[in-house]
């Protein structure tokens, strides 16, 4: 049987502060849909203006080679929260009114301090159970309104803050227990995630985000570990140019596609 329809949805991280899921204003159409839920990420933003070689449409391509009539649904509204993923706003207008996606951008705001560099661990010890219950619901929503037989796949996020690495001055040290907290908050996602039956798009792993050991040479910044050179790279995050912008580059959408056509492949199997 063929699958009439795919719910992608894009957990939002800890520190970014939005969910993107973009304004839908047209009616359905019939035909096979891929719906992409999600964040800014998922919207294909990009700080050079480009919001058209994000994972979403790259996946697009590659599934049309099977699905001729494959369209895509992305709804992607940079500034969604969790906290108002149920609310009409102006900024997003939606037909029905809400849009409901999987992410929680509070955790970047409240657990992270910029000054200090550091994460609270009261605050992140506080919020993951919290950040799986409002997953939990959501992706139960999702359910829901898609039915039983709707795949729906969700994802880890590789680590922008991999980029205080370069800063001059910067603990190295202090990087590496950033990142293991990082890594905490995308071990939630994934067991979030298994418990509820939905594959999962492994970014972080993409991103060799956890790879501090693997030394590689990237121009200016000389020797560093492979996940601080990825991240230089793949996205903005060690761009002054680009105020250090936290998102990928075309390049890191798509090593965020693989993870994604990867997860989707696993979805679809009966």
């Amino acid at each position: 049987m063929r699958l009439r329809s795919v719910t992608v949805v894009a957990a939002f991280t800890i520190v970014f502060g939005s969910i993107a899921t973009a304004p839908s204003s047209a009616a359905p159409t019939p035909g096979t849909a891929y719906v992409a839920l999600g964040d800014s990420l998922a919207a294909s933003f990009q700080p050079n203006g480009d919001t058209h070689s994000g994972y979403a449409e790259q996946i697009l391509q590659l599934e049309q080679a099977s699905l001729p009539d494959l369209r895509l649904v992305k709804l992607a509204c940079p500034g969604e929260r969790t906290s108002t993923i149920d609310r009409a706003k102006p900024r997003c207008p939606y037909a029905e009114g809400s849009q409901l996606a999987q992410a929680v951008a509070v955790l970047g705001s409240r657990c992270f301090g910029f000054r200090q560099g550091a994460f609270d661990q009261a605050c992140v010890d506080a919020l993951l159970p919290k950040l799986s219950a409002r997953l939990t619901s959501i992706v139960g929503s999702l359910r829901d309104a898609a039915g039983p037989d709707v795949p729906i796949v969700g994802g880890t996020y590789y680590d922008p803050l991999l980029a205080a690495w370069t800063f001059p001055g910067f603990d190295h040290d202090a990087v590496v227990a950033i990142a293991d907290v990082w890594a905490t908050f995308n071990d939630t996602l994934e067991q979030t995630y298994a418990g509820l039956g939905v594959a999962v798009a492994d970014a972080e792993t993409a991103f060799s985000a956890a790879d501090f050991d693997t030394i590689v040479h990237v121009g200016r910044f000389g020797e560093v570990p492979i996940n601080v050179a990825r991240t230089c790279q793949w996205t903005y995050a060690c761009s002054e140019r680009f105020g250090f912008d936290v998102h990928p580059n075309t390049i890191g959408y798509a090593a965020m596609t693989r993870a994604w056509e990867e997860a989707i492949g696993t979805a679809l199997v009966p």
